[in-house]
């Protein structure tokens, strides 16, 4: 099925670039403008079959509490609401078969520290690739 977007004939016109190089190249330096002097390293837990694998990585870090229609009041077995974050990683940091993230830069204080299990991930971004990845977390301890 073509499309007739703008005087251009494509296939599929959600895959057209909107912004050019130098707009794209701008973005990302904003972005980066962004997260500067708001990051903070965490300790990305990954399960890959038997395997368990922890990494450290910098992401900015909002905790989202009040969430309309009660999303953050759903409990956590400890009779208080879970906490939801959102952390926003850039699209370099490796988040494959990410479980759950612990609140500690040290891999070997990952066990006691409080740990968020992924409930969802965003790669967002205004060009075909993405220039950030959003993962909606909920604290489980």
């Amino acid at each position: 099925m073509e499309f007739l977007l703008a005087g251009v004939t494509t296939r599929n016109p959600w895959s057209m670039t909107m912004l050019d190089k130098k707009q794209a190249a701008h973005v990302q330096a904003n972005r980066a403008r962004i997260r500067q002097g708001r990051l903070r390293t965490v300790t990305l837990i990954r399960k890959n079959g038997d395997t368990t694998d922890y990494a450290a990585a910098q992401c900015t870090w909002k905790e989202e509490h009040g969430m309309v229609g009660g999303a953050a009041n759903h409990g956590d077995g400890g009779g208080r609401p879970g906490v939801d974050v959102s952390a926003e990683f850039s699209p370099d940091v490796d988040l494959t078969n990410v479980v759950a993230i612990a609140d500690t830069p040290d891999r070997a204080q990952a066990a006691g520290a409080r740990t968020y299990r992924l409930r969802e991930r965003l790669e967002l971004g205004l060009t075909g690739t993405p220039n950030r990845i959003v993962l909606k977390l909920r604290g489980v301890r």
